[in-house]
């Protein structure tokens, strides 16, 4: 009689239990469907394909090629600049500047009024110069055109990275 009442007990737990588990279930289901239609109504204007305007494009392209050809000496100034480590990548304010000359084959970096100059070797892929220096500082330095340029130098093995532009030069 005992594990009658008991069984009957456990029996309408568990019916009790599943038909709320149930109820629910269907309410986060409706929850649910409202959400994934409501989230479909929107547009994320990243996965839109716009018209692309071919003709700018490679006219831009042409321009930075010839530009990337065609200078001879430019003054890069950063706009930005960290110190990485070990542990972290500072900010850094800047007072350097480089110059990098093809028809030399140099970079010369100031800071302030000391500059110092390391033979280097220019090439071109595209639409970019590539800059590597040869000397005890490790500089690697691309330009797009004559205008923007990436500076990564290494010092050990901390390393200086620059952003900014560059500018003809003539002494």
């Amino acid at each position: 009689m005992k594990n009658k009442i008991l069984l009957t007990a456990i029996l309408a737990i568990t019916l009790t239990s599943s038909n709320s588990f149930a109820k629910k279930n269907e309410i986060d289901s409706k929850t649910e469907k409202n959400l994934i239609e409501s989230i479909g109504d929107k547009k994320d204007s990243r996965e839109e394909i716009g018209s692309l305007d071919f003709s700018k494009l490679f006219s831009d392209t042409e321009a930075y090629f010839k530009a990337a050809k065609s200078w001879k000496k430019i003054k890069c100034e950063p706009k930005s600049g960290f110190i990485c480590s070990k542990h972290a990548c500072n900010k850094k304010d800047t007072s350097t500047f480089v110059i990098l000359d093809k028809t030399k084959e140099t970079i010369t970096r100031c800071e302030g009024k000391y500059c110092e100059t390391f033979p280097a070797t220019f090439s071109q892929t595209g639409v970019f110069s590539n800059i590597q220096s040869e000397g005890p500082v490790g500089t690697l330095i691309r330009v797009l055109g004559d205008n923007r340029y990436k500076e990564i130098t290494t010092v050990g093995l901390d390393a200086y990275i620059a952003n900014g532009v560059c500018e003809a030069y003539s002494e």
